[in-house]
């Protein structure tokens, strides 16, 4: 069954669409919500909100859009925002990047660029000094405000944006080195599940 076929199945029988959802999709969405949170419970609590949501919102989705996709971005947002409530102080295991892994995309071209690009960016953010490499993931993974990373991290707002400011520009010059235009990859990365 295809995914047409199967938002359409959910729409007009949602009990035995969600059904199919789950044996399709189940397993891919609880492995990718594993990889940021690691308590079982909390991950079996995210996959079912995932597909809660997919349930929520079956009427709005788009007929030609990939519904896997839909569902990993979904998962991977759950995800995060558990976590977030989770690790109020503790400090945050730079596994958590590994959370945005695959990415999903139709275009199989694109797919191929995006997760290279996302390679070298974890490979740049590994050999990020502390504080500077739990600062970006804070801001570009887990999306926290800069007065929320520096109240946590006891720093001042200038610290970390300076901080920030600097991480971006050893990662541009690195990309700019191999020739891989940062800006267009950052930005059509954080979007390829739309």
């Amino acid at each position: 069954m295809d995914d047409k076929q199967l938002i359409k199945l959910i729409r007009s029988d949602p009990s035995e669409g969600l059904k199919e959802a789950i044996s399709a999709y189940g397993g891919l969405i609880k492995a990718v919500v594993m990889r940021i949170l690691k308590d079982p419970q909390e991950v079996e609590e995210c996959v079912a909100d995932t597909f809660i949501s997919l349930w929520k919102n079956i009427f709005t989705l788009k007929k030609a859009g990939s519904l896997k996709a839909y569902l990993l971005c979904i998962a991977r947002n759950n995800a995060i925002d558990r976590y977030r409530k989770l690790k109020k102080k503790d400090t945050i295991p730079v596994d958590v990047i590994d959370g945005f892994e695959p990415i999903v995309h139709d275009d199989v071209e694109l797919l191929v660029i995006k997760n290279e690009f996302m390679d070298e960016l974890q490979k740049l953010i590994m050999k990020m000094p502390e504080p500077n490499r739990e600062i970006f993931i804070r801001k570009h993974f887990m999306f926290e405000p800069v007065k929320e990373i520096a109240e946590r991290l006891n720093l001042n707002e200038v610290q970390v944006k300076d901080r920030l400011y600097r991480s971006r520009k050893q990662i541009r010059s690195s990309f700019e080195k191999k020739g891989i235009n940062y800006e267009e990859n950052i930005f059509t990365t954080a979007r390829s599940f739309e």
